[in-house]
């Protein structure tokens, strides 16, 4: 019987230098490394790093013009990371001004 062995990156992302993460308070008041853009392959690798379908749905409805309180009501997110997400995104998203991640 053979054993597969998934290869992980010698060095995990530093707190919000993944393009595609970021540090937000949610529901339960601990700070984590969320997963915002899956194409950043460091932040998907990274078992520092959490998953929450809202957070990600709230960075792509950001990508697409929609407003942090809309996000907040609707995804039933903390105002606060709602307005974050959608900074972050505006800032790093596909249209906006940081480096796209590599592509996978």
């Amino acid at each position: 019987m053979t054993s597969l062995t998934i290869a992980r990156p010698s060095s995990t992302p530093a707190p919000g230098s993944a393009r595609g993460c970021l540090r937000l308070v949610l529901g339960d008041g601990v700070p984590r490394l969320y997963l915002l853009d899956p194409r950043d392959f460091a932040a998907t690798t990274s078992p520092e790093v959490a998953y929450d379908a809202r957070v990600h749905t709230a960075y792509l409805l950001t990508l697409q013009g929609h407003r942090p309180e809309w996000l907040a009501q609707h995804l039933d997110l903390p105002a606060v990371a709602a307005h974050r997400i959608a900074d972050h995104a505006r800032r790093c998203g596909p249209r906006g001004s940081g480096e796209l991640p590599p592509v996978c």
